[in-house]
């Protein structure tokens, strides 16, 4: 069984188109999945929601969906950023804040005979909890208890990497498709096989022009424009 998991587009529709095709070209996975965050922040929220949902894959709710819905209120939240909030909201439709509002916490994918796979945003009990790559396992094993599971795979921080936990489990970050925070301006997605009992992941980077993007957004009435256009380009969060 193969799986590839996305997360984090941000409304970068360049990005995911590039994501998507890189899929269709190491296919064929028995599912997509998306980890959630599908339009705030980018040049594109409209164009990106609409090509996700019409990929009709598991969608799980990410922290600046609930926000962009109306379903989470983020504290002591600087002005501009409720600013980008509401540039981006009045480019999604009725029906997609009611698409966002019914999105789940998790998706878990149980094939038969084979270790079950959970993928959650930020933790299995948050969309906002930040865990980095340097958590200490006491942190990625208390994940895999919530998750009732031994294999756990989120979005949230950008930063994707691959951790065995204990003996044989493994937490996953499947890092952004649409704003990468690594250092590295390429998308990143993550494949995963189920083989010989265990599920094996691999980071897959795709180039793109993410300076096409930079310059969407200058081009843009954006009102953080180029914040989010040097992020774009340095991927980096500050």
């Amino acid at each position: 069984m193969r799986i590839a998991i996305i997360s984090d587009v941000h409304g970068n529709i360049r990005a995911l188109e590039a994501v998507l095709s890189d899929v269709r070209a190491r296919g064929p996975f028995e599912m997509v999945i998306n980890g959630g965050d599908l339009a705030f922040g980018g040049p594109r929220p409209q164009e990106t929601m609409q090509a996700l949902r019409a990929l009709g894959c598991p969608t799980i709710i990410g922290n600046t969906d609930q926000w962009l819905a109306g379903g989470l209120n983020m504290v002591e939240t600087p002005r501009p950023l409720e600013e980008v909030r509401d540039w981006a909201r009045r480019r999604l439709g009725n029906e997609d804040l009611e698409y966002l509002r019914a999105l789940p916490m998790s998706h878990r994918v149980e094939p038969a005979g084979g270790p079950t796979l959970v993928v959650v945003h930020a933790t299995p009990v948050s969309t906002i909890e930040t865990v980095n790559p340097d958590a200490p396992a006491e942190t990625l094993t208390a994940m895999l208890e919530q998750a009732r599971t031994r294999y756990l795979a989120y979005g949230h921080i950008h930063k994707p990497y691959v951790r065995e936990v204990g003996d044989g489990a493994a937490v996953i970050n499947v890092g952004s498709v649409g704003m990468p925070f690594d250092g590295v301006a390429q998308p990143a997605w993550a494949m995963l096989t189920l083989a010989d009992g265990r599920w094996r992941a691999e980071i897959v980077r795709v180039p793109y022009d993410h300076e096409a993007v930079a310059r969407d957004l200058l081009a843009s009435d954006h009102p953080l424009a180029e914040t989010f256009a040097r992020r774009i380009r340095t991927a980096r969060m500050d």
